[in-house]
C-alpha cells in the first residue's frame, strides 16, 4: 500500500559492526537498500520514523519514499526484513528493497476475521485461527491492507479455506488454495471419571487411623483390667481376715 510518507536517509560508506554501533549511539538505524537491479547501499535512517510507519495498518507493506541526505536521489522502498534487541526491543538494523510501481510484488497480507460464527452463538463452538496471513502477487498500488473475512454463517466442524478469501482479480493469491484459515471446533467435553465395577463404596480407613484407634482401644481397657485386679485383691484379703 502506498502511502504518502517521506524518510529521509544518510549514506555512509563505512560498514561493519563498529560502524553500526557508532550509528546507534548516534540515535540512527543502521540499514541498507538493495534490489532494482542497483548495488546495495548502506545508510542511517531514523528509528522513530520507522517504528511510525510499523504501527500503521499497512506495516511492513507499507511503500512510502526515501530521499538521501544532500542528493536529488528518491525512490519508492518496502521494509524487507528488521532485527530488535531481544531483550529491549530496539531497533537494530533494517533491510529496505527498491520498488518499481509498474512491476508485480510478493507480500504477506493479514487475514481479518468478520463476525461471530453461529456455531459459537447457538452450540459454544470455539474458533481456531489457524492460517492468519497469505502470500500475493500484484502490483505495489494493489497491496490490500488486510483480507477480511466473514465468519459469521460458520457451524460447528465447518471451516473457510484460502479459496474462499476474497480478492480482486489484480490481486494474485499465492498459498494452496485448499489451506484452512479458520474452523469451528466443538466444545471440549467435560471429563467424567466412571467408578471401577467391584470397587468397594467408601474407602477403607488409612492403616494410620486404623493403629491410632487400635492404640486408643487398648488405653481404654487397661484401666479396666487394673481395677479388676484391685478388686481381687481386696477380696482375696478380706477372706484371709
Amino acid at each position: 500500500m502506498i502511502k504518502n510518507i517521506v524518510v529521509e536517509a544518510d549514506p555512509r560508506a563505512e560498514r561493519g559492526k563498529n560502524e553500526s554501533r557508532r550509528l546507534r549511539r548516534a540515535g540512527r538505524l543502521p540499514g541498507v537498500i538493495y534490489g532494482a537491479g542497483d548495488p546495495p547501499l548502506t545508510v542511517g535512517l531514523s528509528p522513530r520514523r520507522i517504528e511510525e510507519i510499523l504501527r500503521l495498518e499497512t506495516g511492513r507493506n507499507t511503500i512510502f519514499t526515501l530521499t538521501l541526505a544532500g542528493e536529488s536521489q528518491k525512490g519508492a522502498v518496502m521494509i524487507k526484513d528488521l532485527q530488535r534487541d531481544p531483550v529491549s526491543d530496539a531497533l537494530l538494523h533494517i533491510d529496505l528493497v527498491r520498488v518499481q510501481l509498474d512491476k508485480a510484488v510478493r507480500v504477506s497480507v493479514p487475514i481479518r476475521l468478520v463476525g461471530t460464527p453461529e456455531g459459537v452463538r447457538t452450540e459454544g463452538g470455539v474458533v481456531e485461527f489457524v492460517h492468519r496471513e497469505v502470500e500475493v502477487e500484484c502490483l505495489p498500488a494493489d497491496i490490500p491492507e488486510h483480507l477480511d473475512l466473514d465468519i459469521a454463517a460458520l457451524q460447528v466442524n465447518q471451516h473457510v479455506s484460502v479459496s474462499a478469501l476474497p480478492v480482486s482479480d489484480r490481486v494474485k493469491i499465492l498459498d494452496d488454495a485448499d489451506a484452512i484459515i479458520v474452523v469451528v471446533v466443538p466444545p471440549k467435553a467435560e471429563e467424567v471419571v466412571a467408578p471401577v465395577e467391584g470397587a468397594p463404596e467408601a474407602a477403607a480407613e488409612p492403616e494410620v487411623i486404623k493403629k491410632g484407634k487400635e492404640a486408643a482401644g487398648s488405653e481404654e481397657a487397661a484401666p479396666k483390667e487394673k481395677g479388676a485386679k484391685e478388686k481381687g485383691t481386696k477380696e482375696k484379703g478380706a477372706k484371709e481376715k
